[in-house]
């Protein structure tokens, strides 16, 4: 073995020995009495990706410690991510920075509107969506239960993007730009194009460190030369693939915790993008007999609608921390579902949510930031550089820009019963 692999392996197992003892073995050995540092996954993949780039020679390794530390360790992303490569901001860290007021300003928007989507929608959030979950089962109708999770679909969408926004707008302060982990994921037209777009740095993590090494390798290899003598071409190109999938959404449910709940979560997502891979032969025939236009506005809306849903059916399980209740709760989503006419009533919301003054005070600022949330991501997704749009503009609208999230987040404040943290923060 070469004193370059020995190196590579020693430091791989004392990362992922670190990381295995402090955030599974209290688990799996029942103790309490470890505390688990914050953000600790993502250092460690950001460690562990370095590694292997400099093992794979795609750049040289940095001879200063206490710059390849502050790559490591740089304050922004160390407790939300994004999981950077060595390429992406250490070099920019070797640099000499100069002062760039367009920085400074392009840094202090990416803060106010993640500010926007962390208080203003994820906090104001974050109670309604424990009271209908984190309780005793209680056989809620299915439009109680569906209610409830679109509600955490927004608020997890908002207190994750909305952090990564603070990290990339805090390090654009010091001219650092760390690469994007969200690009408008609900507007995705397929389970696999969502994971493309959710978590962005996490995904490319995983294709180029256990995606890409385990398909292929020779037992995998050898598997696609059977299937495709066996069982055709379509079957020998894609099971290798499909494999590694489930592979790695395991690996990825596994990375939020140990506990069985994200393990079935990452299993599900694996096995529906596994699934959707093997049958697309089968689904473009039934397009072609059913004559659906693929180019059409109208099939591209209803992929999205699609895709919605089968993300918000994999939340029950990374949200319902007891297993066999979100198995019961999305039981009732589809078989018990309800008068959703009730969910006007407000003696019914009184009796699911308690005391809904406090939900009724929020809806309104809840709504507001959700719309301004909604009308970015729809620019966005038409390729519209809504910073950029927003400098041409004439001063007025510029100061309405910056003033209307800025007193968002301020009335914000004052209906928030204190910071919730960031959810990623624990992972």
């Amino acid at each position: 073995m070469t004193r370059k692999r020995l190196v590579l392996l020693s430091m791989l197992a004392l990362n992922v020995g670190i990381l295995i003892y402090l955030k599974y073995w209290r688990i799996l050995a029942g103790s309490k009495t470890l505390l688990l540092p914050l953000g600790i996954s993502y250092y460690t993949l950001t460690t562990i990706g370095y590694f292997m780039d400099i093992y794979n020679s795609k750049y040289e390794r940095e001879k200063n410690f206490l710059k390849y530390f502050v790559f490591v360790s740089f304050f922004p992303q160390l407790i939300l991510g994004p999981i950077v490569r060595f390429n992406q901001s250490g070099f920019q860290i070797r640099e000499e920075r100069k002062f760039d007021f367009e920085n400074i300003k392009h840094g202090f928007m990416l803060i106010l509107y993640g500010s926007l989507k962390k208080y203003l929608v994820a906090d104001l959030l974050v109670k309604h969506v424990s009271t209908i979950f984190d309780g005793v089962y209680t056989n809620y109708p299915g439009c109680v239960l569906v209610m409830g999770i679109l509600i955490y679909a927004i608020y997890q969408y908002a207190d994750f993007s909305g952090g990564t926004d603070l990290v990339l707008g805090i390090a654009e302060l010091f001219g650092i730009k760390l690469p994007q982990n969200f690009k408008q994921p609900y507007f995705s037209i397929s389970i696999a194009n969502f994971w493309q777009r959710w978590h962005i740095t996490l995904g490319g993590w995983m294709r180029d460190y256990i995606f890409y090494p385990f398909a292929l390798t020779k037992v995998m290899q050898n598997l696609s030369k059977w299937c495709t003598n066996h069982l055709g071409k379509h079957f020998g190109r894609t099971l290798p693939a499909c494999i590694a999938n489930i592979l790695v959404f395991m690996l990825v449910g596994l990375w939020h915790g140990p506990e069985l709940h994200f393990f079935i979560w990452g299993l599900y997502n694996g096995l529906v993008i596994a699934l959707s891979d093997i049958l697309k032969p089968a689904f473009e025939k039934v397009n072609e007999k059913l004559h659906v236009n693929a180019k059409s506005r109208g099939w591209h809306i209803f992929q999205i609608i699609r895709t919605f849903v089968i993300v918000n059916i994999g939340w029950y399980f990374d949200r319902i921390v007891d297993v066999p209740k979100s198995f019961a709760y999305l039981r009732n989503s589809f078989v018990n579902f309800g008068n959703p006419l009730m969910l006007a009533s407000k003696d019914f919301m009184n009796q699911i949510l308690g005391n809904i003054s406090d939900f009724q005070s929020h809806i309104v600022l809840i709504s507001l930031g959700s719309l301004i949330i909604f009308v970015v991501s729809v620019l966005k997704e038409n390729k519209i550089d809504v910073y950029g749009e927003i400098q041409k503009k004439n001063i007025a609208v510029r100061w309405l820009a910056y003033y209307i999230p800025l007193i968002l987040v301020i009335l914000s404040l004052s209906f928030s019963e204190g910071d919730a943290g960031f959810m990623y923060a624990q992972y």
